[in-house]
């Protein structure tokens, strides 16, 4: 009974680890809540992403999604379309690294059979790079630009190159557009 106790505990204390290290990994864990609704108001806080912190601890343990070719690459103005195929994991991750040119959004949906889908974008782009409202339009996420914001556009930070989805058991459609002028080269690792 005592050992029942014992590894209950530690399960306990290695569950609040988890979730303490993922809210220090989130990008908005240096992002307080406002002490008054004035200032809510006037800051326009929002809550931390638990969706994205949960992402940044578990992707390491999650099995990696094999695209062949691994390397995507768009010019800017166009589309290319990945289809993703149907895994008997439970869940796989797309983790993606920029290899060239200034930025890349990636964008993610799945259909299962009863016609729901799980949408998830994520944008990639060189550290430094900045981009005006125009160039990254609705291919990014608005917590993602809104971390990112920086005069009258985006300006992109040193770990933005790299990104995670999580690609659910269905399969689904992966589109990659390039961000501003010029073309962009991303890769499944």
């Amino acid at each position: 009974m005592r050992l029942l106790i014992i590894i209950l505990v530690l399960v306990g204390v290695a569950f609040a680890a988890v979730i303490a290290f993922g809210s220090l990994r989130s990008p908005d864990s240096g992002n307080p809540p406002p002490s008054d609704q004035e200032a809510l108001e006037e800051k326009g806080w929002d809550p931390p992403d638990w969706a994205a912190a949960m992402n940044a601890v578990m992707s390491p343990f999650a099995p990696g999604l094999e695209m062949t070719p691994p390397q995507v690459s768009v010019s800017a103005g166009a589309e290319v379309e990945r289809r993703v195929p149907a895994a008997d994991e439970d869940l796989r991750m797309a983790r993606l690294a920029l290899t060239s040119g200034r930025g890349i959004a990636v964008e993610y949906d799945c259909r299962d059979g009863e016609g729901r889908s799980c949408p998830q974008k994520v944008c990639l782009c060189t550290s430094g790079a900045s981009f005006t409202d125009a160039e990254i339009g609705d291919l990014c996420t608005d917590g993602w630009e809104k971390r990112r914001r920086s005069g009258g556009g985006v300006r992109c930070g040193a770990k933005d190159s790299e990104a995670s989805i999580v690609i659910y058991p269905e399969g689904g459609e992966m589109s990659f557009r390039a961000l501003g002028a010029g073309a962009a080269t991303a890769e499944f690792r």
